[in-house]
């Protein structure tokens, strides 16, 4: 209703015999047979419900999501209350869980009592509803989309009108002790160790590594350090702490396609491709008809079993084994070990050449998170945390002092090859992460020479500096947490 329907009472949307009766879940409670009301307002034709409401004409009603709504529609026939979904979805944040395995605990856990079982689809909609609803109070904004929008669809409208780009709000003005601190021209402590690839917490009683072989190859390095030091007109000095978490795509299979698959739980091709691959054979290049119940043609049976037994149960589980557990023994695990951390780019390189059986496991996903609060997406390419950072900070006068990334040498080499280091060299200083650096910095110039993110020579006054214990007793610690995003991601 608005100021022009004037005073005036609600009717009823349904009929009294046909008011609907449904399944509520309050908490860990369950009630069968709930009456649900509707009504509507017979001048201005909106329509009210439990959690939203719907106007305009009738060939294109809009629904306004409320939210203050106590209670969330999320099936059929089933309703929610607001402990419950946030419950979804800080059990999803807080444990990494899929849809599917938290609908699983809650069923097994609450639901066998009343013979309920929650489904995978019921639990996705429960954590879109509340995430909608808690980001847009948040924001002190209403979200509205057109009236029976798909969950497919809901998400990306969501994302358009609440996402900002991939920003956190919340991140607007943030400041703390783990990535800001003030500015210092000079150490105020006595140097430790006058080699400055030394790292506080690694080599303060001990000898350095020595540089095996190095990068030296790479063009454009300069005599002094591409990376500029804080500038005392920009105190505080901030960082940012920037890592990702490697997520399974849901795009076509198809080579440059990146639409949606038809099915994420099973289907490789969007709407598009999967005619046009249906019955055929899917190894690259080949244009033969597949055999029935197969992905293949009969020249590549070999090809297809070879692939699915390398993705059996029993296969995957040993390999997540070997992974989580090097030191074992197991045989060819030395062989294992320095092949893992490369198989994927391998595999990617190799897919245009091979198949495309198994794209969806090479191309991958890289989803960025920034200490300070941002929120990035994009392909797992070394040339994308360029793009995340000027996407970002767009601005000279809002980029951070340091950028620690795992794979900062990479992006600095990039960056000098490219020119596009230029854009930064006066503002930004890139490092690694101490444990990425104790890996790096044998075999890496750049590394070892402008990355170190805790030299204790003194060089980087604005990254060590000097705290006292409860006793009174001075130490040296990090100015920076730079394992934030590896903390997080875990």
């Amino acid at each position: 209703m608005d100021g022009a329907c004037e005073p005036r009472s609600l009717l009823m949307l349904t009929r009294t015999n046909q008011v609907p009766e449904v399944t509520l879940i309050k908490g860990t409670k369950i009630y069968k047979n709930v009456s649900v009301l509707s009504a509507y307002c017979p001048k201005c034709k909106t329509s009210y419900f439990v959690d939203h409401e719907t106007h305009g004409p009738p060939n294109d009603r809009l629904k306004t999501y409320l939210n203050d709504a106590v209670y969330l529609k999320v099936g059929q026939s089933t309703y929610v209350d607001r402990v419950f979904s946030n419950a979804v979805v800080n059990g999803i944040f807080s444990f990494h869980a899929s849809n599917a395995a938290y609908a699983e605990f809650w069923t097994n856990s609450y639901g066998k009592a009343y013979s309920i079982k929650v489904p995978r689809c019921q639990m996705w909609q429960t954590f879109t509803q509340e995430s909608i609803r808690v980001v847009s109070q948040e924001l002190e904004i209403i979200f509205e989309a057109p009236n029976n929008t798909s969950i497919s669809e809901l998400t990306y409208r969501a994302y358009d009108s609440l996402g900002e780009k991939g920003g956190i709000r919340l991140s607007d003005g943030h400041a703390c002790s783990e990535c800001t601190q003030d500015y210092k021209a000079i150490a105020d402590w006595v140097p430790q160790n006058n080699d400055p690839a030394a790292l506080l917490g690694v080599d303060d009683n001990g000898p350095v590594p020595a540089l095996v072989h190095g990068n030296l190859d790479v063009p454009n390095i300069p005599i002094q350090a591409p990376n500029a030091g804080p500038n005392a007109t920009q105190s505080p000095v901030k960082m940012v702490v920037m890592d990702g978490i490697v997520m399974g795509p849901v795009h076509c299979a198809a080579l440059n396609c990146t639409a949606d698959v038809i099915n994420a739980r099973g289907e490789a091709f969007c709407a598009t491709y999967v005619t046009l691959y249906a019955k055929k054979c899917c190894i690259v290049g080949c244009g033969h008809i597949k055999v029935e119940d197969t992905q293949a043609c009969h020249l590549h049976q070999s090809e297809w079993i070879r692939h699915k037994q390398s993705r059996t149960k029993s296969t995957l589980a040993g390999f997540c084994r070997s992974l989580n557990y090097q030191g074992e023994n197991f045989l060819g695990m030395k062989e294992l070990n320095v092949k893992s951390s490369h198989m994927i780019m391998e595999r990617h390189q190799k897919l245009s050449q091979k198949t495309i059986l198994a794209l969806l496991d090479f191309i991958v996903l890289k989803q960025s998170v920034l200490h300070v609060g941002l929120l990035l997406h994009g392909k797992n390419l070394l040339n994308q945390n360029q793009k995340f950072l000027a996407q970002t900070f767009p601005n000279k006068e809002t980029r951070p002092d340091y950028v620690c990334i795992d794979k900062a040498c990479t992006v600095l080499k990039t960056s000098l090859a490219n020119g596009s280091w230029e854009e930064w060299k006066d503002t930004t200083r890139l490092i690694v992460d101490a444990y990425h650096y104790t890996n790096h910095r044998v075999a890496d110039f750049l590394c070892r020479t402008y990355c170190n993110p805790a030299p204790l020579d003194g060089s980087a006054p604005n990254l060590v500096i000097e705290a006292e214990a409860k006793d009174g007793t001075k130490y040296l610690k990090r100015a920076f947490n730079t394992q934030a995003s590896e903390e997080l991601n875990k």
